[in-house]
Protein backbone atom coordinates (compact mmCIF):
# COMPACT_ATOMS: atom_id res chain seq x y z
CA UNK A 1 0.00 0.00 0.00
CA UNK A 2 1.14 3.47 -0.81
CA UNK A 3 2.10 5.77 1.48
CA UNK A 4 0.45 9.47 1.99
CA UNK A 5 2.03 12.58 1.83
CA UNK A 6 2.39 12.88 5.40
CA UNK A 7 3.87 9.59 5.95
CA UNK A 8 6.17 10.45 3.49
CA UNK A 9 7.19 13.79 5.22
CA UNK A 10 7.32 11.91 8.44
CA UNK A 11 9.82 9.48 6.84
CA UNK A 12 11.63 12.19 5.29
CA UNK A 13 12.18 13.36 8.74
CA UNK A 14 13.09 10.65 10.66
CA UNK A 15 15.87 10.08 8.19
CA UNK A 16 17.05 13.49 8.60
CA UNK A 17 16.96 13.60 12.90
CA UNK A 18 18.86 10.12 12.40
CA UNK A 19 22.00 12.01 9.75
CA UNK A 20 22.09 14.72 12.00
CA UNK A 21 22.56 12.65 15.30
CA UNK A 22 25.74 11.41 13.41
CA UNK A 23 27.48 14.93 13.28
CA UNK A 24 29.82 16.33 15.26
CA UNK A 25 28.59 19.41 16.92
CA UNK A 26 28.77 22.26 14.93
CA UNK A 27 30.65 24.39 17.73
CA UNK A 28 33.32 21.87 17.91
CA UNK A 29 35.31 23.11 15.86
CA UNK A 30 35.65 26.70 17.62
CA UNK A 31 36.23 25.21 21.08
CA UNK A 32 39.96 26.02 22.02
CA UNK A 33 39.77 24.59 25.73
CA UNK A 34 38.88 21.59 26.43
CA UNK A 35 34.83 21.50 28.54
CA UNK A 36 36.36 19.98 31.96
CA UNK A 37 39.42 22.76 31.91
CA UNK A 38 37.03 25.19 31.60
CA UNK A 39 34.42 23.45 34.20
CA UNK A 40 37.18 24.10 36.64
CA UNK A 41 36.24 27.74 36.92
CA UNK A 42 32.71 27.69 36.19
CA UNK A 43 31.28 29.14 39.64
CA UNK A 44 27.84 27.91 38.48
CA UNK A 45 28.71 24.15 38.65
CA UNK A 46 28.15 24.08 41.86
CA UNK A 47 23.98 24.58 41.33
CA UNK A 48 24.56 21.34 39.44
CA UNK A 49 26.34 19.44 42.26
CA UNK A 50 24.08 20.83 44.93
CA UNK A 51 20.77 19.70 42.99
CA UNK A 52 22.04 16.42 42.18
CA UNK A 53 23.26 15.58 45.69
CA UNK A 54 19.87 16.53 47.06
CA UNK A 55 18.57 14.38 45.07
CA UNK A 56 20.82 11.70 46.59
CA UNK A 57 22.80 11.25 43.43
CA UNK A 58 26.43 11.10 43.14
CA UNK A 59 27.63 14.53 40.67
CA UNK A 60 29.67 13.70 37.82
CA UNK A 61 33.33 14.89 37.62
CA UNK A 62 34.93 16.07 34.77
CA UNK A 63 39.12 14.86 35.52
CA UNK A 64 39.43 14.35 31.58
CA UNK A 65 38.41 15.05 28.69
CA UNK A 66 36.92 11.61 28.39
CA UNK A 67 34.26 11.13 25.84
CA UNK A 68 30.57 9.64 27.20
CA UNK A 69 32.01 5.76 25.91
CA UNK A 70 34.69 5.99 28.28
CA UNK A 71 32.74 6.79 31.43
CA UNK A 72 29.55 4.97 30.31
CA UNK A 73 28.28 1.40 32.12
CA UNK A 74 28.96 -1.18 30.00
CA UNK A 75 26.27 -3.13 31.90
CA UNK A 76 23.96 -0.42 29.84
CA UNK A 77 25.10 -1.20 26.40
CA UNK A 78 24.23 -3.19 24.34
CA UNK A 79 26.39 -6.65 24.05
CA UNK A 80 28.56 -6.83 21.15
CA UNK A 81 28.30 -2.77 20.84
CA UNK A 82 30.67 -0.64 19.93
CA UNK A 83 30.29 2.38 22.81
CA UNK A 84 31.40 4.85 20.16
CA UNK A 85 28.90 4.22 17.84
CA UNK A 86 26.67 4.26 20.77
CA UNK A 87 27.13 8.01 21.17
CA UNK A 88 27.67 9.38 17.56
CA UNK A 89 28.74 12.77 16.97
CA UNK A 90 29.82 12.92 20.94
CA UNK A 91 33.50 14.19 21.61
CA UNK A 92 34.98 14.93 24.72
CA UNK A 93 34.21 15.85 27.86
CA UNK A 94 31.72 17.86 26.10
CA UNK A 95 30.39 15.75 24.34
CA UNK A 96 30.17 13.77 27.62
CA UNK A 97 28.61 16.34 29.42
CA UNK A 98 25.99 16.94 26.14
CA UNK A 99 24.67 13.26 26.25
CA UNK A 100 24.24 13.97 30.18
CA UNK A 101 22.13 16.17 29.27
CA UNK A 102 20.16 14.48 27.57
CA UNK A 103 20.01 11.01 29.38
CA UNK A 104 19.20 13.41 32.66
CA UNK A 105 16.12 14.53 30.24
CA UNK A 106 15.19 11.45 29.19
CA UNK A 107 15.26 10.30 33.01
CA UNK A 108 13.41 13.18 34.57
CA UNK A 109 10.67 12.32 31.58
CA UNK A 110 9.94 8.21 32.26
CA UNK A 111 10.25 9.35 35.90
CA UNK A 112 7.69 11.86 36.13
CA UNK A 113 5.24 9.24 33.49
CA UNK A 114 5.83 6.85 36.33
CA UNK A 115 5.15 9.05 39.06
CA UNK A 116 1.78 10.23 37.14
CA UNK A 117 0.88 6.84 36.39
CA UNK A 118 0.97 5.84 40.36
CA UNK A 119 -1.02 8.66 41.40
CA UNK A 120 -3.33 8.73 39.28
CA UNK A 121 -3.89 4.89 39.71
CA UNK A 122 -4.09 5.50 43.45
CA UNK A 123 -7.05 7.97 42.93
CA UNK A 124 -8.70 5.60 40.82
CA UNK A 125 -8.59 2.84 43.50
CA UNK A 126 -9.67 5.67 46.10
CA UNK A 127 -12.72 6.69 44.08
CA UNK A 128 -13.80 3.48 43.51
CA UNK A 129 -13.64 2.80 46.68
CA UNK A 130 -15.69 5.86 48.00
CA UNK A 131 -18.34 5.07 44.93
CA UNK A 132 -18.72 1.13 46.47
CA UNK A 133 -18.94 2.18 50.06
CA UNK A 134 -21.97 2.70 51.79
CA UNK A 135 -23.23 6.36 51.40
CA UNK A 136 -26.92 6.05 53.03
CA UNK A 137 -26.08 8.20 55.67
CA UNK A 138 -26.61 11.80 54.16
CA UNK A 139 -23.33 13.20 56.40
CA UNK A 140 -20.88 9.88 55.12
CA UNK A 141 -22.48 10.97 51.12
CA UNK A 142 -21.47 14.45 51.66
CA UNK A 143 -17.78 13.84 52.25
CA UNK A 144 -17.33 10.96 49.63
CA UNK A 145 -18.83 13.77 47.28
CA UNK A 146 -16.79 16.17 48.13
CA UNK A 147 -13.52 13.89 48.54
CA UNK A 148 -14.75 13.05 44.90
CA UNK A 149 -14.74 16.10 43.57
CA UNK A 150 -11.22 16.76 44.77
CA UNK A 151 -9.94 13.60 43.17
CA UNK A 152 -11.63 15.01 39.86
CA UNK A 153 -9.72 18.15 40.31
CA UNK A 154 -6.42 16.84 41.17
CA UNK A 155 -6.89 14.39 38.10
CA UNK A 156 -7.41 16.77 35.60
CA UNK A 157 -4.11 18.34 37.10
CA UNK A 158 -2.76 15.17 36.31
CA UNK A 159 -3.86 14.93 32.88
CA UNK A 160 -1.78 18.26 31.76
CA UNK A 161 1.98 18.29 31.01
CA UNK A 162 4.30 21.04 32.05
CA UNK A 163 6.80 23.37 29.91
CA UNK A 164 10.19 23.82 30.93
CA UNK A 165 12.28 26.43 28.90
CA UNK A 166 16.06 24.95 28.69
CA UNK A 167 19.11 26.60 26.67
CA UNK A 168 20.50 24.73 23.63
CA UNK A 169 22.88 23.00 24.41
CA UNK A 170 23.49 20.95 21.13
CA UNK A 171 23.71 22.27 17.57
CA UNK A 172 24.17 20.50 14.20
CA UNK A 173 24.35 20.66 10.67
CA UNK A 174 25.16 24.39 10.73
Amino acid sequence: MAMSARERKQKQLEREQEQLKQLDDSTYPFLQVPFFEWLQEEPNWSSVTLELELAGLLPPSFEDDGGPEVYASEDALPPDADPAETFPGAKGSIGRAEEMVDRFLTAAIEMAGIINRYKKYQLEQKRNELESSDLSDPETRKKAFETIGKITKIEEELGRNIRRTLPQWKVKGI
